[in-house]
């Protein structure tokens, strides 16, 4: 350079400085030889369109110099050849030039000092706005390097002199109003300069390499503030502080060991001193970032993502980097609704969510982003709207006048085991979900909106997202929206179903896409949910041929008698639709033939007549139009109905055909020779191979039974019919309960009124002395001797039965056992307790007689008139029909201690009651408390003596006087102050005895005789 202007004296020259931005990042990105390479390369491009006259050098790095004489000097086309040749470079990589120019105007300066001022002139070109290409030196830029120098000398005097002192802005929570925290920022009380904030003298510290040494004074400033916090308040009223560490920090091998030293030092705990690291330190040594943070984190300290989404790399950065707090920079984002930056935010927010992540929004400065952030779900703020940055006595005094709560992790509520696993793009969940279950999806609810968040190709093919890309946004930003109404409703309501119940639901729905509509089933799993947001799991399948059937099957529903069936007929038979009158002539609802069909198409079907109603799906399958057959089927209610099937195709295809059936009951019909026929032959096989009990008696005046087949005589406990009449001899024909004979007596009646045939459920007695219980159907005949006779058909249901109850007492000990200390059952019929839970101490399935275990319960009653209550209130319960639960509130005495009882008590079952008690003495002693208060106070402002005495074992003592009373008795009264017999008992004239006892007997009249 110094030849060059030294031979060309006449000529004047300018110095330029340039580096390029972004380098480090290309380094990191494609390896150091390829960084190598691109020096290279921009030198040789360099040297290329070097003008005659002009010198270029690498001084360093990436930073490269020219001196090129003025004349020819055009920094405009010298960045616009730089644009055009990195653009041609490397298109999957951005990179920026910026420079700096010193116009020579003294030949004689030393090149150095040159050099140092197109260097300045460079920086600030970096430092100055995004539009900032070039920037051409001048002497405001030297005196800014000098002031900058002399702040940078300044600094050791301004530490040891405490002329830097720590301000803190506070952080809230919006719903609260509560102080969480507060960020430490710093200041410098200048002696000359004034107060002088972080922008003055910060850059400056990093460009001299003073700002780990500042950072540490900072730091130590924060941990003073917490010891005297915690001396002056105790732990529980400081909130944590936030400190920054920069970029130079994270090189230091020592950081966390300085940490811990520090909070060991002044006796505080980690987890107040929060610290905060940018995304920009990411960029510039991301393994080093992630090792430091991960190490902190291990000690106890909170790591906190500073200005999220101001770098350019966040995602990355979130990904990688194992934070705890997000903090969101609002400068960046513009939190407006209706802006891309409010859109942005509000991902950033729930994506944080998922994550596990809180989130502080920082610079909030009004009303308005405030309400919006809140409305995201951005609960944790800190700005100007809440508060600018204070110093230490101001922000003791917001503490002290506000108080703090704790930042809370959003709670994530898994319900599958393997939710997670749908996000690992290399799981095998992700590849299943990919290839092989059909057209599924994975979306997000708020309540409000489905989002799609995952698709697979099925699925986007069935809504039509492939053909269509503006369709298939909408699609993924709200599948609702894109739905007819009456479908939108249906479609909310499964999904809603499936959130509250935490299972499976389903909807079907119509949709257009391509030019054509299609009904399509979508079956919905909840996922897992966090806050208001659900995950879901959709999964879709085309049921429109379905559909159309359905609605031929519709339209001819009324006309045709008895039920209609729609069945798919492919490798298996699978029931499609029915009529409810179909449902209804076998005795199931809708909904549980549904469910008895869903994997089973001929599950109602007897198991011998099968083979039936396939040769009829084989026949139409090989070309007939119409096949029929009569069957018989598993009636709901455990009987054996007889139908006739009539089967016709309705449409066939490549891979299944379509068959609609019309189903008619021919059980009682007898007018057909057929029918008669059916009808004679189940008779005569009724006595041992249908699988019930069957038992025929009369119903005349002296009733017997004639007939109980093999079945019957092994539910009653006997081995054949003969062992059934000796057993029974003498006693009842059918040996039903006791308590159902007055069931079975209504049944018998209205049979012999006319009724056709009746079900009934009843318990009844076996040989052993144990009981059980039948279902079954009676009907009522003549026999060949012209005899009126019942017919009764039954199942022995006992084990259904007791399942059934078991379950409830498990239901009900599972939800109540987080309310009540003791859940016990009291068996009437077999007289016995049983302790099903119990919080106090450990109890096996224990069963006792119930006399035996009322006397050891009522020992520890030691009111009389609570013992009669207690045993009159299970009594009433094992007595009454079970409409209402009974309450009853006892003392109990036990050796340590007294306390209240209430026990509900009930009825579950024929014979059980449950008994559920919890100690509610806190409860009786506060409101006894509240009532006596209340009394003493009105009391005290009444014009006349007022005294209150209580009577126990005969004796009554004074217990209060109002201060009325105590003037009119002055010392003399018992309870005075001088008085030494303050406690002892009174002596009562024979009027007040009277009275006494007056008051007495009229309580005894209100109470009743039960509760004297």
């Amino acid at each position: 350079m110094r030849a060059l202007i030294d031979a060309h004296p006449d000529e004047a020259y300018v110095l330029v400085y340039g580096d390029i931005d972004r380098f480090k990042a290309y380094n990191d990105l494609f390896g150091t030889s390829a960084g190598d390479s691109l020096l290279a390369d921009i030198g040789e491009m360099i040297r290329r369109n070097l003008p005659s006259n002009a010198a270029a050098a690498r001084l360093r790095a990436d930073h490269f110099i020219g001196c090129f004489p003025r004349s020819l000097f055009d920094a405009d086309r010298m960045l616009a050849v730089f644009n055009d040749w990195f653009a041609a470079y490397r298109q999957d990589f951005t990179f920026f030039v910026r420079i700096g120019v010193y116009s020579i105007d003294d030949p004689e300066l030393d090149v150095n000092l040159m050099c140092d001022r197109a260097l300045l002139a460079l920086r600030a070109a970096k430092s100055g706005s995004a539009g900032s290409r070039y920037v051409l030196y001048d002497e405001t830029l030297r005196a800014s390097l000098l002031k900058e120098q002399q702040m940078a000398g300044e600094m050791t005097t301004a530490l040891d002199q405490g002329q830097f002192v720590p301000f803190f802005q506070p952080q809230y929570c919006y719903a609260t109003g509560r102080m969480i925290g507060a960020e430490v920022l710093a200041r410098w009380k200048h002696p000359k300069r004034g107060l002088l904030g972080p922008a003055e003298f910060i850059p400056v510290f990093e460009r001299n390499g003073l700002i780990s040494r500042f950072d540490y004074y900072m730091w130590d400033q924060a941990c003073r503030c917490l010891r005297a916090w915690i001396d002056a308040h105790g732990r529980d009223a400081v909130p944590h502080l936030s400190v920054n560490l920069s970029r130079a920090d994270i090189y230091r091998s020592d950081l966390c060991s300085y940490l811990k030293g520090l909070v060991e030092r002044y006796d505080v705990p980690p987890s107040l001193l929060n610290l905060e690291i940018t995304e920009s330190a990411y960029m510039e040594s991301p393994d080093q970032l992630v090792g430091a943070v991960m190490e902190l984190r291990r000690a106890g300290f909170t790591v906190e993502m500073d200005d999220f989404g101001s770098g350019y790399s966040s995602l990355n950065t979130l990904k990688d980097v194992p934070v705890d707090v997000l903090k969101l920079d609002m400068g960046f984002l513009d939190a407006r609704e209706s802006s891309r930056g409010g859109l942005i935010l509000a991902s950033i927010v729930r994506m944080a969510r998922w994550l596990n992540l809180p989130v502080i929004a920082e610079g909030v400065e009004t009303q308005k982003q405030a309400a919006y952030l809140a409305s995201i779900g951005c609960e944790y703020m800190q700005g100007y709207l809440f508060s600018r940055p204070v110093d230490r006595e101001t922000f003791e005094r917001m503490l002290m006048d506000g108080g703090r709560e704790s930042v809370k992790r959003p709670i994530i509520e898994n319900l599958q085991d393997d939710a997670s696993e749908f996000w690992n793009a290399d799981s095998p969940v992700t590849h299943f979900f990919n290839s092989y279950v059909g057209a599924a999806a994975i979306a997000e609810y708020d309540n409000r909106t489905l989002e799609i968040a995952r698709a697979n190709h099925q699925f986007a093919e069935l809504f039509g997202m492939l053909d269509d890309l503006d369709a298939a946004e909408r699609i993924r930003k709200d599948l609702l929206t894109q739905l007819l109404d009456e479908d939108r409703a249906a479609l909310h309501e499964a999904i809603l179903r499936a959130v509250r119940d935490r299972g499976d639901s389903e909807s079907e729905l119509r949709f257009r896409s391509g030019g054509r509509g299609r009904w399509i089933r979508v079956c919905i799993r909840l996922l897992s949910r966090a806050g208001n947001l659900s995950n879901l799991y959709l999964l879709a399948e085309e049921t429109t041929q379905e559909q159309a059937l359905r609605d031929r099957l519709a339209a001819t529903r009324d006309t045709i008698p008895g039920g209609l069936a729609f069945y798919e007929v492919a490798d298996r038979i699978r029931l499609l639709d029915f009529s409810d009158a179909a449902a209804d002539m076998i005795g199931y609802t809708r909904e549980e033939y549904q469910a008895r069909t869903l994997d089973d198409a001929l599950a109602v079907v007897h198991p011998e007549d099968r083979a039936r109603v396939e040769a009829v799906a084989a026949e139409l399958d090989a070309g007939a139009s119409r096949s029929s057959c009569t069957m018989r089927v598993l009636r709901g209610d455990g009987k054996v109905a007889w139908l006739h099937l009539s089967a016709s195709t309705m449409y066939r295809d490549e891979t299944a055909l379509y068959v609609v059936a019309v189903l008619i009951d021919v059980t009682n019909e007898k007018e057909n020779e057929q029918r008669l026929k059916a009808q004679s032959e189940l008779q005569c096989r009724l006595s041992d191979s249908v699988p019930c009990g069957i038992v025929r008696y009369t119903v005349d005046d002296e009733p017997r039974v004639l007939f109980v087949n093999r079945t019957g005589c092994e539910i009653f406990g006997y081995a054949d019919f003969a062992a059934y009449r000796a057993g029974t001899a003498g006693g009842k024909i059918v040996p039903i309960h006791d308590d159902d004979d007055e069931l079975h007596a209504k049944t018998v009646a209205a049979l012999k009124a006319g009724a056709a045939p009746i079900g009934f459920t009843y318990r009844f007695v076996r040989s052993d002395g144990s009981m059980g219980w039948i279902e079954g159907t009676s009907a009522l005949e003549r026999d060949i001797d012209g005899r009126t006779v019942v017919q009764s058909a039954f199942l022995d249901v006992s084990d259904r039965q007791q399942k059934r109850y078991e379950q409830d007492i498990h239901r009900y000990s599972m939800v109540l056992c987080s309310v009540y200390d003791e859940i016990v059952e009291f068996d009437g019929e077999n007289k016995t307790y049983r302790s099903l839970y119990s919080s106090g101490r450990t109890l096996a399935d224990r069963t006792m007689p119930m006399e035996e275990a009322l006397k050891f319960w009522t020992d520890h009653l030691p009111e009389p008139d609570d013992r009669l209550r207690l045993r009159a209130a299970i009594d009433e319960c094992l007595a009454d029909d079970g409409a209402s639960p009974i309450a009853c509130t006892y003392r109990m005495a036990f050796e340590d201690r007294s306390c209240w009882y209430q026990s509900i008590l009930l009825r579950v079952s024929e014979s059980a009651v449950l008994c559920c008690s919890k100690d509610v003495t806190e409860h009786v002693s506060n409101e006894d408390r509240r009532i006596m208060m209340r009394v003493l106070d009105t009391m005290g402002k009444l014009p006349v003596g007022v005294g209150v005495f209580a009577k126990r074992d005969g004796e009554v003592r004074l217990r209060y006087a109002n201060d009325r009373l105590s003037t009119m008795f002055g010392d003399g009264l018992p309870g005075a102050p001088d008085n030494p017999d303050w406690d002892a008992p009174l002596e009562l004239s024979e009027e007040v005895k009277r009275l006494d006892q007056r008051c007495v007997d009229q309580e005894s009249s209100r109470m009743g005789t039960n509760w004297t």
